[in-house]
């Protein structure tokens, strides 16, 4: 728990006493949806009423990687009358092939404030090729969040966001300008891990604590660290490197820690969505038991939606496992069975949990899905034919109520598609916000219809067809949402730094 500044422990109770009668609604609705990635984004087959003022979803998360997606919505619901925290229906065909939605019901934590007034954001390398990784890659990564959220939990601070892989940072040289135009492409994904926790501002002590054992973990582990730069006139997408990747030393910590695990790249893989009231230490604690059953993580994405936590996990399915298990929804307890005989290497001690911080969260696992991996470089542009995914980021700000998120996002798809052959959503999370408007930011993948290697004329391109697709995007949202296009903010740049000023655009 993270406390603003100048707060009592009695301020604090206040502020939960009087949320908790500011709102007549006991629990949170929930969709959860899981699927292949095929280029759009899925529809849940329950869809909230959006004609009750109350059933416009407040937030929306969607995550795809190694061809598999998954989507949360939430809004407020009245419902009580459940037993447990969570409610978890069983799926429902979504109306796509391999797609299935479930329905379900939370009560929050009233007592989880995370509205910190700072945050510690945090990059970690784990390697430097293209990301393409093995099962012993995705032990070495369960350890690793293991390790960092566990880290958070000891200090009480929430985890904000986790997601992996994600975007590197190129190294920046001191020739190149300060809006950082000049700067190398990024590839779209790299093994790379992303997140961020709140800290209370007046315990500055405790975070430099943290800071310093993340240090000592990247010493001993070998990967590689970046915090996000808090200078003066710096914005988020600028970092500040305070270890760089150990190759050799990051090899010898994973063959020394998991000298049995295969070296091969996973063909097929579940997600696994655990849901749950917001509480601190609670990724560590399932990362923990998985990794205790043998079952490493390829990739993962973790944030709280109205104070419940969404840890959506894809594990790898062993390689020597036939059988395909159909989709599952259930208990955490029950869960662990289940995913030790699909992706687990550790058969002993799988029926012995001790998870009491998320003994009573709800667990959907998807059927095992083929995985794809991305083409990629080792520095995006330098392939011989061109055809090379790049990252764009989007920003934006809208009334309630008016153009719910998946909408905007098919817009920008559809926005993109005379510049590019392919436009993925890798990544996409919005709420809603004081002043009844709803921010969100995401990540997209593309690859280009024209093919260049040059680096000055792929960034003229991306500028070009960002810049075009955004003004399409705002001429069509006030039709769209019924919209003051006065209240449209929205960016759409390949540079994740320029996000911050997108009000230029309204």
């Amino acid at each position: 728990m993270t406390r603003p500044a100048n707060s009592t422990k009695s301020s604090e109770l206040a502020r939960i006493a009087a949320e908790a009668a500011g709102t007549h609604f006991s629990s949170v609705q929930f969709t959860l949806t899981h699927g292949p990635a095929n280029g759009s984004l899925p529809t849940p087959i329950i869809d909230p009423d959006k004609e009750d003022p109350n059933g416009w979803p407040t937030d929306f998360c969607h995550f795809s990687v190694a061809g598999l997606s998954m989507s949360m919505s939430t809004w407020p619901s009245a419902m009580s009358a459940f037993s447990g925290r969570v409610q978890l229906g069983p799926a429902d065909p979504a109306g796509q092939h391999d797609t299935y939605s479930y329905f379900g019901h939370a009560v929050p934590n009233p007592g989880f404030l995370n509205q910190s007034t700072r945050k510690v954001e945090v990059l970690i390398t784990l390697g430097t090729a293209h990301w393409s990784p093995t099962y012993r890659e995705s032990l070495m990564q369960a350890l690793v969040i293991e390790k960092l959220t566990g880290l958070a939990a000891e200090r009480d601070a929430p985890v904000l966001h986790l997601h992996t892989p994600v975007a590197p940072v190129p190294l920046s040289i001191r020739a190149e300008r300060g809006d950082g135009s000049n700067e190398r492409l990024r590839d779209a994904i790299a093994p790379c891990l992303r997140f961020s926790i709140g800290v209370d501002p007046q315990m500055s002590e405790s975070r430099l604590d943290f800071e310093t054992e993340l240090a000592a973990l990247a010493e001993e582990y070998g990967f590689g660290l970046k915090l996000n730069d808090q200078r003066f006139n710096r914005v988020r997408g600028e970092w500040f490197t305070i270890r760089g990747f150990d190759r050799e030393r990051y090899r010898q910590a994973r063959g020394r820690l998991f000298p049995d695990a295969p070296v091969l790249t996973p063909k097929r893989a579940v997600i696994a969505s655990l849901v749950g009231p917001s509480r601190t230490g609670t990724t560590a604690a399932a990362v923990a038991a998985l990794r205790e059953r043998g079952i490493g993580v390829l990739a993962a994405s973790i944030s709280s939606m109205r104070k419940t936590t969404f840890i959506n996990l894809v594990l790898p399915v062993n390689a020597d496992d036939p059988q395909t298990l159909p989709q599952w929804s259930g208990g955490w307890l029950d869960a662990l069975p289940r995913l030790s005989a699909t992706a687990g290497h550790r058969r002993h001690g799988a029926d012995q949990p001790d998870d009491s911080l998320i003994d009573d969260w709800k667990v959907a696992i998807s059927p095992a899905m083929r995985c794809s991996y991305p083409p990629s470089s080792r520095q995006t542009g330098a392939t011989f034919t061109g055809r090379v995914p790049y990252p764009i980021w989007l920003w934006w700000q809208l009334p309630h109520r008016t153009v719910d998120t998946p909408t905007l996002l098919a817009e920008v798809q559809a926005a993109m598609q005379p510049h590019a052959r392919r436009c993925e959503i890798a990544y996409a999370q919005s709420r809603l916000c004081r002043g009844d408007v709803v921010r969100g930011r995401a990540k997209l993948i593309v690859m280009l219809s024209q093919e260049h290697r040059d680096h000055a004329a792929v960034q003229r391109l991306l500028t070009d067809a960002t810049e075009a697709a955004q003004l399409r995007i705002r001429e069509r949202l006030p039709a769209l949402g019924r919209v003051d296009p006065s209240k449209i903010r929205l960016r759409l740049s390949p540079r994740e730094r320029w996000l911050t000023y997108a009000g230029i655009s309204g």
